[in-house]
């Protein structure tokens, strides 16, 4: 028996439960409140779409979902019936017969007008809220209690004081304005705002011309003009227009600009001025609404004309016409501006900067580190060239040292020999002479007199060289007489003539005409000449295969120079040994001493010239002496002609 008594329970309180859901529905569909916003032209216009988005934002920001919201449009301008009111009026019973508004919005004077003379029987005290009406439309009306609102207060001489701001030049003033009921309203409010500058400005009303003629009277401005549109719904022949429309074929054909008063004129090719925001005005006719659908009373909320205005200006419409953006009045709202690559792209721009910088500092860092270590390495590097260098430079002195000693110890030598050898072979200069002097008694064949004559010659000049020797040992002043270089040359051709065939090497000489004669030492330039031509003779029988020959030359070089030339076919030179092969101790034959050119330089520069070494361009080396020339020298002197005449003409070296 207990389970069916709690079943009965149960399916009680489900019934309970259903009534108080029923009973409850009504009220809460009543909870949701109907607001209807009447307006005088389609909702989509542009202006009345801003006035319509700011009563929706509020109304749905506010109420949340405790509010449903509905539109209708009058389409006041297209019906111009007297009994068109008539038809409204039906269509509203019938349409909102079942579904009451709690609050209607009347948006602009037409639709006020409409609820004033229909209202009380269509919807009697519904709260009726005034929306983009000047206060011109409700002078004169007795407004029932249930109506209140916002007017619009609209001022027109803050644009033309922009206007002429921007440009100060201006003397004319071009009113644009329509023929429709609403646009000659607006035109009475101008007319009484721009008063004060009649005095000073010249302003033509253009408010009852056909569109065209319109237009072509804008194309043609006079210079220093501006426009200032109002409205135009219909034109003078009454074609009626929508403004912002009509707004952007002026501006597109007008040759100056044009200023407007209403924020929904602005990017249709209006400069901009001072305008009135009607989203401004839409948001705060809604506030009213709202305080009423809470509850307050309309009679409690008074009319009141509210100001809207802000400074707004189009970006492009300033750079069109060349006006100053830092001439506008503090706090302007500047639109359409052209964003910048900086406005487009700052953070990238940002993040791109910030990693180059973090990646240019990692590469900077590494870049000094590998520097650090190159400087490292190189210093490393440059101390173990160092070392090596003098390592090398240790071991070339110990050489240089021992080869000295060595040299000393033969230059000993070699002077005692000279003493030794001195008197054999004066001694054999002696004899000659006096065979030859008894010789001649007996009447000699003259082939044995030219030998013992040669005998006595070779040994005269054997013990000369050696007096010289022992004198360059002591370092004795050597005696200087006017020398012909050619001669010199002959003579050592002929000293070499059987060293030169044997080693089969043709010589060719090129003999300078009319050289003067040189002022030296002819003993010490002999050893000279003989020491390059046996070098030069040494290094063809080195080079093996190819040409064997010596080519020498003489010449003038100038007033105050004889200049010779040795060139030889042998192995050559590298460019950096040019130069030191004129040091001591510098050789490159398997048992040279390294002294022959070093000696021979220092001989030439004690006469006062030079000697140096090219590279030729084919194979080997030549050699240049240039010797100086006395000056005011007696060109008859015969010079060292005893060193020629003391034998035979040379003859041709095979």
């Amino acid at each position: 028996m207990t389970k069916p008594i709690a079943l009965r329970h149960r399916c009680a309180a489900l019934f309970l439960a259903l009534a108080l859901a029923a009973g409850l529905a009504p009220g809460l569909a009543q909870a949701r409140q109907n607001v209807l916003f009447i307006f005088d032209e389609e909702q989509d216009l542009p202006g009345l779409a801003l006035i319509n988005r700011g009563l929706r934002e509020v109304f749905q920001r506010e109420m949340k979902d405790g509010v449903e919201l509905y539109s209708e449009a009058l389409h006041i301008s297209q019906f111009k019936d007297p009994g068109y009111y008539g038809v409204l009026r039906d269509y509203f019973r019938r349409k909102y017969d079942g579904k009451r508004p709690d609050l209607i919005v009347a948006v602009m004077e037409p639709s006020l007008d409409f609820l004033l003379r229909e209202g009380r029987a269509l919807f009697p005290g519904v709260p009726i809220v005034i929306c983009g009406a000047d206060p011109s439309d409700v002078e004169g009306k007795a407004l029932p209690g249930n109506v209140t609102g916002v007017l619009a207060k609209r001022t027109f001489a803050p644009t033309l004081e922009i206007a002429l701001r921007l440009q100060p030049d201006t003397r004319n003033v071009f009113v644009v304005g329509g023929a429709a009921r609403f646009d000659r309203q607006i035109q009475a409010i101008a007319r009484r705002d721009l008063q004060p500058f009649e005095g000073k400005l010249a302003i033509n009303w253009l408010t009852a011309l056909p569109f065209d003629e319109l237009l072509a009277r804008l194309a043609n401005l006079p210079a220093h003009s501006v426009v200032y549109y109002l409205t135009l719904f219909a034109d003078g022949s009454g074609s009626a227009f929508v403004p912002h429309e009509a707004l952007s074929r002026i501006a597109a054909v007008a040759n100056a600009p044009v200023y407007v008063s209403l924020d929904q004129f602005v990017g249709l090719g209006a400069v901009g001025g001072h305008v009135y925001s009607v989203t401004t005005h839409g948001e705060q006719a809604a506030q009213i609404g709202v305080r009423i659908l809470r509850g307050a009373a309309p009679a409690s909320i008074p009319l009141v004309a509210v100001a809207a205005g802000l400074n707004m200006f189009d970006w492009r419409q300033l750079h069109r016409w060349g006006l100053e953006e830092r001439a506008l009045p503090a706090g302007s709202v500047v639109e359409f501006r052209n964003p910048s690559v900086w406005d487009l792209y700052r953070w990238y721009i940002v993040g791109g900067v910030v990693l180059f910088l973090l990646q240019s500092a990692l590469v900077v860092g590494l870049l000094a580190n590998r520097a650090e270590l190159r400087r490292a390495e190189t210093a490393r590097e440059e101390s173990e060239q160092r070392r090596r260098r003098a390592e090398e430079e240790a071991q070339r002195q110990r050489d240089e040292l021992a080869h000295a000693l060595r040299v000393t110890t033969l230059g000993e030598l070699t002077a005692s020999f000279a003493h030794e050898l001195n008197q054999p072979l004066t001694a054999i200069a002696a004899n000659a002479q006096a065979a030859r002097r008894l010789l001649i008694a007996g009447r000699l064949d003259p082939d044995v007199k030219e030998a013992i004559d040669d005998l006595a010659a070779d040994a005269v000049r054997a013990g000369e060289t050696v007096r010289r020797l022992q004198a360059l040992f002591r370092k004795q002043p050597a005696g200087r007489a006017p020398l012909e270089v050619n001669a010199l040359i002959d003579d050592v051709l002929r000293l070499l003539a059987t060293d030169i065939r044997r080693r089969n090497i043709a010589v060719h000489f090129t003999r300078g005409e009319g050289l003067p004669a040189v002022l030296g030492d002819g003993v010490q330039l002999r050893q000279v000449l003989i020491n390059l031509l046996v070098n030069a003779a040494e290094a063809i029988s080195l080079a093996g295969e190819g040409p064997r020959e010596i080519r020498i030359e003489t010449r003038r070089r100038d007033a105050g120079h004889v200049a010779i030339a040795i060139r030889d076919s042998g192995p050559g030179a590298k460019e950096s040994d040019l130069e030191r092969m004129f040091e001591h101790f510098v050789t490159t034959k398997p048992h040279g001493l390294g002294m022959g050119l070093a000696i021979s330089r220092s001989i030439v520069e004690a006469h006062g010239g030079r000697i140096w070494a090219d590279r030729n361009d084919e194979r080997g080396i030549t050699l240049h002496i240039h010797l100086p020339v006395p000056p005011r020298q007696d060109d008859s002197s015969g010079g060292d002609r005893g060193a020629v005449e003391a034998g035979s003409p040379p003859r041709p070296l095979a």
